[in-house]
């Protein structure tokens, strides 16, 4: 092998290798919805001074946005679609690598012992536009996914700060907490969690929107 056909394979590999490391198959709605701890839902009031002894008498409940996660049907929703579009976009650069794979090998197979330089420079050349194409296809997906990501979270954010307002207009609590597993609140008091009625009401939200009904 020359010296010129081993430059190729040498280059080849690097790229392949760094390529193949890389998969769009990320874990979804891994990225919580932004966190609403301490959202507090209600009426303005005028800013005025208030003694935080007051606070005793506040109305507080709390619900724990990990349930909120596995169950609002919105949520399972964007999940799906934003799979399967990982999905999609990563099997289209495999099927563009295997084409750049195969071209590489037809490069491999010519003999380069009597290629002039010019011959040599143009498969160079061919190779590293191969290279370039991949890389370009590659930094679009993950542009693709993170700009779908970001607005996915936006809507569900959305929806959930407005179902939020709606709730508490009845129910008229001072503050509704956000709690995770592993998180800064501890919950004392049970009684004060009201995730099971945020989710049916999030749920029927979401149907209504798409005309799914119960």
């Amino acid at each position: 092998m020359s010296k010129n056909t081993s430059y190729l394979l040498i280059l080849w590999n690097v790229v392949l290798s760094v390529l193949l490391g890389w998969s769009l198959a990320r874990k979804t709605t891994s990225a919580p919805v932004e966190d609403l701890a301490a959202t507090k839902v209600s009426t303005e009031r005028p800013a005025m001074e208030r003694d935080t002894a007051a606070l005793q008498d506040a109305r507080i409940a709390f619900f724990y946005m990990d349930s909120v996660q596995k169950k609002y049907e919105l949520i399972a929703e964007k999940d799906k679609r934003f799979r399967s579009e990982g999905q999609r976009l990563e099997g289209n650069l495999k099927s563009e690598m295997a084409k750049a794979q195969a071209r590489y090998e037809e490069l491999m197979r010519k003999d380069h012992t009597y290629s002039t330089q010019a011959e040599v420079a143009k498969d160079e050349q061919e190779l590293q536009g191969l290279m370039a194409r991949i890389q370009g296809q590659q930094a679009r997906s993950e542009e693709q996914l993170a700009r779908m990501e970001a607005e996915m979270l936006t809507e569900i954010t959305k929806e959930l700060r407005e179902h939020l307002g709606a709730f508490n207009q009845r129910a008229g609590f001072d503050y509704i907490f956000s709690v995770q597993n592993g998180g800064q609140i501890w919950v004392g008091n049970p009684g004060l969690d009201v995730t099971d009625e945020l989710i049916n009401g999030l749920n029927e939200r979401y149907r209504a929107a798409q005309g799914k009904g119960h």
